[in-house]
């Protein structure tokens, strides 16, 4: 803000603050890719509840671990989940193409109205060019009638006067109107070799280099000739006159106005709406046919008449080219006709279990009709009143493709019948979709993966910025968790971490071995793994049986452990683990997967096989003496990492990425001094903040932390290269992984009775 000093006054500006504000990002926005029931493919979604999951992509399913997922992620206290449906995607003819389909069935008309013989829509659209006498042959069953467009250019001329002309002087001017607008024409000495003598040459010259829109020609048969003038453009939109000036006493052209003749405003540009007119009223043709303009401007002809008897067809003789065929076209008595295709709103098999009913409408009228979505056996959605017409807000298209309030199964297309009369679908008690397919056939590692080009798999993310946990629910390939750890830590830049699921059935032998030879003991320290999947209450006994509890992969509930504990002061430093205060708790375990040999190790999950996984970075579950299941483990896969422990880890993401984003403004901004003292506060500010909340060692500013954006960091060369260097070092918090008791026999007794 600036104010001119100019009258003796009190002034106030405002100054930036010396210590810019950097504010804390969300920590534990959860991105979570797999196959779903439905829903979009490939579009991140966000949610924010179970029930909006359900919503958009289905529920429980046999095939999907996303959904449990999702519902454990919500069941812990996670609030915003982005889901990404993937599929097997192809690349041999379409680039990324889904393999997903959707399911869909065509209704029919009910057949009984008669229908008129139809040709067209055409393949061209108006305007139409054309030149004056092409026409357009149309047989309806009586011979081609010819309709004929036509267009002449308006004209006026000297009527005998001819050459020469005595233009003594010059000066004369001559005011002539064309298409509505004056355009005066001044002939002058120099225009003429002999101004008394001039010839219709030398006056044409003149008019033709003044006038636009319209040519000045030579009139009659010689050996003398006269003028003439005529407009560039043929039809009745084009216009002629002279209003005025003393040349017209010279020339004597008649005075008009003349308007183009023909039967259109431009023979060049014929609207549809002018062929509509002409075709419709040309002898042989009136009241037997009707001409429809299509959206686009493409051209329909049908007869009036109805059934088998009435034909049409445009002859192979007409030279007017509106992209009409020329094949027979006959009307139908009482045919059944497709009208109408509903189609799984999203690509799946979940739609083949979709019937459609369609009733009489509950308003009476005779063109509407109740539409009813009937999945599994049970009425899931009723659209009442809807009809064909495109005009009307009950049009099925309008209502069933809403958005927002239309429904969440379904999309519904028109297929353009017409007359509007015989377009409503039949009534029938129940359709079946089919064809829907999840595209899980030959599904892989690289479609979970993903390619940046499409984008699919991990790529979908992209666009999720805020993003901080990485999940793929159930997928435990070497291929696939390399995979997400590359994503996270390179194309991501470190802004995300990563929870592993890991394959279901293994000993505590086998996961040992499955991470040591996929090469994930000390890939990176941006995942965790956690061993082995773990039992739930049985969310839908119709999906998976009578049994009271289900095995599942864990990283959503992990997920969803660590959304919740992060909404505590500092939370996002503490591992999810332990069971003090129930920072590892996870809500609804029942147990652990049961050992595939039959061994009650995994039931019990005792100290010597957590003995055994814990020195291979897998983190293990426990239970309390009063049956709490909890997260025991707190490192992730690397150990010679900066932050090897998922609470060091996952804060540092978190500071690292509210400083990128709160430092913004410095970009751009001069590398001097005096900003990078600036940016150097502010970091110091936010990390006073997070100190506060215990995020490191000590609440020292002096222990906790160090930050350096000094000049030294900064020399000239890295000012003139544009980069500005701050150094940060956090002293993190360490877990405890270990608490060692030195229990020894108490002598000071002895050694004070020693002493006296």
């Amino acid at each position: 803000m600036g104010a001119e000093l100019l009258a003796s006054k009190v002034v106030i500006l405002e100054e930036e603050p010396s210590i810019p504000t950097i504010v804390a990002l969300p920590s534990a926005v959860t991105l979570c890719l797999g196959i779903t029931e439905r829903g979009p493919m490939a579009d991140p979604q966000l949610l924010t509840s179970f029930e909006e999951y359900q919503r958009i992509f289905g529920g429980f399913t046999l095939e999907s671990d996303v959904a449990v997922a999702a519902y454990g992620f919500f069941r812990q206290g996670g609030t915003f989940m982005w889901v990404s449906r993937t599929c097997h995607f192809v690349d041999i003819l379409d680039p990324l193409t889904a393999t997903a389909t959707k399911a869909s069935v065509t209704l029919n008309n009910g057949g009984s109205l008669a229908t008129p013989a139809v040709v067209g829509p055409g393949t061209g659209a108006s305007p139409f060019p054309m030149t004056t006498g092409m026409h357009v042959d149309i047989d309806i069953g009586a011979g081609a009638v010819p309709v004929a467009f036509t267009g002449l250019p308006a004209t006026l001329d000297n009527g005998i006067v001819t050459e020469p002309f005595d233009f003594t002087g010059g000066g004369q001017t001559l005011d002539v109107v064309v298409n509505g607008v004056l355009q005066p024409v001044t002939f002058l000495v120099g225009d003429f070799v002999a101004p008394a003598t001039a010839t219709a040459l030398e006056v044409l010259a003149r008019l033709n280099a003044s006038l636009s829109g319209c040519s000045a020609v030579k009139h009659g048969a010689g050996p003398s000739f006269g003028v003439a003038l005529f407009t560039d453009g043929a039809g009745s939109d084009y216009s002629l006159a002279i209003t005025g000036g003393t040349a017209n006493a010279i020339l004597q052209l008649a005075a008009g106005p003349v308007v183009g003749a023909g039967n259109v405003g431009d023979i060049a540009a014929v609207t549809a709406l002018e062929a509509e007119a002409i075709v419709e009223a040309t002898a042989g043709l009136i009241g037997a046919v009707d001409v429809i303009v299509n959206v686009g401007g493409t051209l329909s002809v049908e007869t009036v008449a109805t059934g088998v008897g009435a034909t049409i067809q445009v002859a192979g003789t007409s030279t007017v080219d509106f992209g009409l065929d020329h094949i027979l076209h006959t009307g139908a008595d009482t045919a059944v006709q497709p009208t109408l295709t509903c189609a799984g709103k999203t690509p799946g098999d979940y739609a083949n279990d979709i019937k459609i009913a369609i009733e009489a409408a509950t308003n009476g009228l005779a063109l509407s009709f109740n539409l009813k979505v009937v999945l599994s056996s049970v009425v899931k959605e009723t659209w009442p009143n809807l009809n064909m017409d495109p005009t009307s807000a009950n049009y099925v298209e309008t209502v069933i493709n809403d958005v927002n309030l239309g429904s969440r199964l379904i999309a519904a297309t028109d297929l353009a019948l017409t007359p509007l009369g015989i377009k409503r679908p039949a009534n029938v008690v129940t359709a079946n979709m089919i064809g829907g397919d999840d595209g899980l056939t030959a599904l892989a590692d690289t479609d979970y993966v993903g390619n940046v080009a499409g984008p699919t798999g991990l790529y979908t993310f992209d666009r999720v910025r805020t993003g901080r946990i990485l999940i793929i629910p159930g997928v435990s390939t070497e291929a696939v968790h390399k995979g997400m750890m590359d994503y996270a830590e390179i194309d991501r830049n470190g802004s995300m971490f990563c929870f592993l699921d890991i394959a279901a059935g293994l000993t505590k032998i086998q996961a040992v071995a499955y991470l040591t030879g996929a090469g994930l003991l000390e890939y990176s320290e941006f995942g965790a793994i956690h061993w082995p999947r773990i039992k739930v209450g049985n969310p839908q006994p119709s999906v998976y049986g009578t049994a009271s509890s289900i095995t599942v992969p864990p990283s959503g509930w992990i997920a969803g452990k660590c959304a919740a504990n992060d909404q505590r002061l500092g939370g996002v430093y503490e591992a999810p683990a332990g069971y003090g205060d129930g920072w590892g708790v996870i809500r609804g375990m029942t147990g652990v997967e049961d050992d595939p040999q039959g061994l009650s190790e995994h039931q019990v999950l005792d100290e010597k096989t957590r003995d055994y996984v814990y020195p291979y970075r897998i983190n293990p579950f426990n239970r309390t003496t009063g049956g709490l299941w909890y997260i025991d483990g707190s490192r992730t896969l690397k150990s010679t990492g900066n932050f090897p422990s998922i609470g060091e880890r996952r804060g540092v993401i978190f500071i690292g990425q509210s400083l990128v984003e709160g430092l913004q403004v410095f970009r751009h901004r001069f590398n001097n001094h005096a900003n990078r003292q600036r940016a150097g506060r502010g970091i110091t500010q936010f990390l006073i903040g997070e100190m506060n909340k215990d995020a490191f060692r000590s609440r020292s500013p002096a222990d906790a932390f160090f930050v350096d954006a000094s000049d030294a960091l900064n020399p000239v060369m890295n000012e003139f290269a544009g980069i500005m260097t701050i150094r940060i070092g956090l002293a993190t918090n360490k877990p405890t992984d270990w608490i060692i008791l030195l229990i020894t026999q108490d002598t000071r007794a002895l050694e004070e009775s020693l002493a006296a």
